[in-house]
């Protein structure tokens, strides 16, 4: 069926604590998007962020983001006074994310609920102890200990900790229960917050598309757990490690760093984690992209300890293997598969084959004098993009393109004018309407490009280490958004 949508992140939404959460913000913005006859909001990974605040190196792949928990939602539930809330907000510049404040004051806002719940009703923690047991006690533990080594990494802990001796775990468990139900309860209260956000903006006939990392950290409690599944040596090492060879983000490619996973062992019990993973993000999303699809055809292995990712080698995935025990078991699963970057037969054969939408986006098509990015070019089955979190915006990429690649775009659009940002630019809109009116199914626009907003807003710059994921909204920049022009579109190429 045909629809649009927008992508905008949770952290980027208007709100009064520093950051975009499962607050008001949520339904907000779920009835702008109505508003615009849009069908479907487009979000990054849920799940926990690492180094650099990047939602693609949490320390696990199952634990929800902590910080969108909403101070307000625990103040009506219960959990928070009026004093405790007020004392979370913050009051300064609504237009990037503070991290080093939201850190401190999410973890203070649960704390403090946490307290109440010991003293008024611990059964919920035990319900939802029991109902999320396979994931939710290794992360709590991990967490535990990882506060009790003063935030060190797994493989630098005690050897009983790092190697998982199940007495010492358990004495831990004993001696630091509390610490250990504090990540539990933190764990509750995303879920339950969630659920009542999700439930709201699904009522409005928005649907969540969400976002699954294909790899995981090495500092993360997957690894810790799983050490089976990772290619690692006797000591816990990678032995080799996740990247990406030079391409268009990046001429020395991107070395990720993750470690890469042990198929073999994977295989032995049909591939039960990554399976359990799928779940658990359809209780999450509506529809998942799964990122770096390519790697399950054949992914990039680079040397642990290598300074940059151009000297690796490809090896082969387990593609098929792997997506015919998921169609098997979650027959309805909705998910799309982020087919970008270096892409060869052996992709696109696998993707038919598993019949998921490909990619595409408008920013990359004048690279080439042929290339499926192209709107001409694009089949019904697949997801369109002006622009990815890993992209500038419209604005930023007309502001940068060069005389002939500008010229050849104009021609395109059928547009010939002076470049201007903001809401109202003509040729950031020519490009949203090319991609609306084209065949593919769904057409997904970055918040940032129906503001008409430059390169200083983009989320995420690749092989940057830091200062990504930051930028937010403001409600007065929701309502300066052209939605009549978006409602108009959408009619006009039957999305609405």
């Amino acid at each position: 069926m045909r629809g649009s949508g927008v992508l905008l992140n949770i952290s980027s939404l208007p709100s009064e604590f520093g950051i975009g959460g499962f607050g008001n913000e949520t339904v907000k913005f779920a009835e702008f998007l109505k508003l615009g006859d849009c069908k479907w909001w487009q979000v990054l990974p849920m799940t926990t962020i690492g180094l650099g605040e990047s939602p693609y190196s949490g320390v696990s792949a199952f634990a929800g983001n902590y910080l969108y928990i909403d101070p307000i939602m625990l103040r009506d539930s219960g959990y928070l006074t009026y004093e405790e809330c007020d004392s979370l907000k913050y009051y300064g510049s609504p237009y990037v994310v503070d991290y080093e404040f939201c850190y401190g004051q999410k973890r203070k806002a649960v704390q403090m609920a946490y307290q109440h719940i010991l003293q008024s009703n611990t059964d919920v923690l035990y319900t939802y102890t029991n109902e999320e047991r396979d994931w939710l006690m290794d992360y709590a533990i991990f967490m535990a200990l990882k506060d009790y080594h003063n935030g060190k990494p797994w493989f630098e802990w005690e050897d009983k900790y790092k190697k998982r001796d199940h007495s010492a775990l358990g004495e831990f468990m004993k001696e630091h229960s509390q610490e250990v139900d504090y990540y539990i309860c933190e764990q509750y209260l995303f879920a339950e917050q969630w659920k009542t956000r999700k439930k709201q903006i699904n009522d409005l006939g928005i649907g969540i598309i969400g976002d699954m990392p294909i790899y995981v950290s090495y500092d993360s409690v997957d690894v810790w757990a799983n050490p089976n599944y990772f290619d690692l040596d006797s000591d816990f090492k990678p032995n080799k490690v996740a990247g990406v060879p030079p391409d268009y983000f990046c001429a020395e490619g991107q070395l990720w760093g993750n470690p890469l996973y042990n198929y073999d062992e994977m295989k032995k019990d049909n591939y039960f984690w990554f399976c359990s993973r799928i779940e658990r993000m359809f209780k999450l999303y509506d529809k998942l992209r799964i990122d770096h699809f390519r790697a399950f055809d054949r992914y990039w292995a680079v040397e642990y300890g290598a300074p940059n990712a151009i000297d690796g080698k490809w090896c082969k995935g387990i593609g098929r293997e792997l997506f015919a025990i998921i169609r098997h078991k979650f027959p309805k699963a909705d998910i799309i598969a982020e087919d970008l970057g270096i892409i060869d037969d052996g992709v696109n054969e696998l993707r038919e084959r598993t019949g998921f939408p490909g990619m595409r986006v408008l920013q990359f098509a004048f690279d080439s004098e042929v290339s499926p990015h192209m709107p001409h070019n694009y089949e019904r089955n697949c997801i369109a993009y002006t622009g990815t979190h890993d992209n500038t915006t419209i604005y930023g990429w007309l502001a940068s393109l060069g005389e002939d690649a500008r010229a050849k775009l104009y021609d395109y659009l059928g547009l010939h004018c002076e470049l201007e940002g903001g809401e109202n630019s003509r040729l950031v809109w020519a490009c949203i309407r090319t991609m609306l009116l084209s065949v593919a199914d769904i057409v997904i626009i970055p918040f940032q490009d129906l503001a008409g907003w430059g390169e200083d807003t983009r989320m995420n710059i690749p092989g940057k280490a830091s200062g990504n994921w930051r930028p937010r909204v403001t409600y007065e920049a929701i309502d300066r958004i052209r939605i009549d022009r978006l409602r108009r579109y959408n009619y006009l190429s039957n999305r609405n």
